[in-house]
């Protein structure tokens, strides 16, 4: 540590620090408040495949990241099991997957706004019925706004457990690549958080 130290000071004092702070452009509010945003686009595939995306644009969320409640909320949307949307998608044979969530950098959350996104695998029959499949979808995140969060306590640790574990127990990643994402990292969270804000879950707070 302390030759790697000596390294990055004789390389990297001599770049001049500006003293300005990061860069925001959290004044550009609302920036999908367009009639084209608005609409159902239909997109010929390469594959054949059948999918259904629906996308809502968000404020932006990223100050929340000791919390995740994108995180949250795509588990609760991606669950597979009994009584989720995907398990009565199944049953009307309408559906083969489905996955929601945001990546949590770049175009998908910034200073701007947040993206969520849920996305439909269809079958054929899926593909004859998507304004169902949307309708069913719709109902299903109007459910979970209604019951909110405050019961779903265990829900959330459960996936701060899950999330513990996969950090524990990652496998080693290529230095290189550690390091660029360490960099990034120190642009977006608390010095504390450096190793562990884009992975672990710290706070619950069912108000966010």
């Amino acid at each position: 540590l302390d030759t790697l130290e000596e390294w990055v000071t004789e390389i990297f004092s001599e770049i001049p620090n500006n003293g300005l702070p990061k860069p925001s452009f959290g004044h550009l509010t609302q920036p999908f408040d367009t009639p084209e945003f608005h609409k159902l686009y239909r997109v010929v595939p390469i594959r054949k495949v059948h999918s259904l995306t629906i996308t809502w644009a968000l404020p932006p969320q990223e100050q929340y990241y000791r919390v995740k409640p994108l995180h949250y909320i795509s588990w609760l949307v991606g669950h597979e099991g009994k009584g989720s949307v995907l398990s009565f998608l199944r049953k009307k044979f309408w559906a083969l997957a489905l996955y929601g969530g945001n990546g949590e950098t770049g175009f998908e959350q910034n200073s701007t706004y947040s993206i969520f996104s849920i996305s439909v695998t269809l079958t054929d029959e899926g593909y004859k019925h998507f304004y169902e499949v949307a309708h069913v979808v719709f109902q299903y995140v109007k459910m979970l706004q209604k019951r909110g969060p405050d019961k779903r306590q265990v829900i959330w640790e459960e996936i701060q457990k899950i999330e513990a574990n996969e950090f524990h127990y990652q496998e080693q990643t290529d230095p290189v690549d550690y390091v660029e994402s360490l960099c990034e990292n120190m642009q977006l969270f608390q010095k504390e958080d450096f190793l562990t804000g884009d992975q672990l879950l710290f706070e619950y707070k069912p108000e966010v």
